[in-house]
């Protein structure tokens, strides 16, 4: 039964790592095109009033619950998105080919 949760834990960490690693690309390929402070302020409001958002986690800077990213850094890249569709990647950023999350 041990055993069977560590696996489980691993798995997900290691699609973590993955997405992470995945929003990386997409922001280098995209010249670390950044989210505008418009936007962004759009962003950090609909992440706060989400159920998904646990504000205290990473040392206070949040946690999206759902896709595991630091919400501080997921929203200030323009080429990533909301797993739960409640903001889009930004069309000013160049388009990228996207792996789904």
């Amino acid at each position: 039964m041990q055993s069977v949760m560590l696996n489980n834990k691993l798995a997900h960490f290691l699609n973590e790592v993955k997405q992470a690693g995945n929003a990386a690309h997409r922001f280098a390929r995209a010249g670390f095109s950044t989210t505008p402070p418009e936007a962004l302020a759009t962003r950090e409001a609909i992440c706060r009033a989400c159920p998904e958002w646990d504000a205290a986690a990473l040392n206070g800077t949040g946690r999206c619950r759902k896709c595991g990213c630091s919400t501080w850094a997921k929203l200030r890249m323009a080429t990533e998105r909301c797993p739960l569709g409640k903001w889009e990647a930004l069309p000013s950023a160049p388009e990228v080919a996207r792996k789904p999350e």
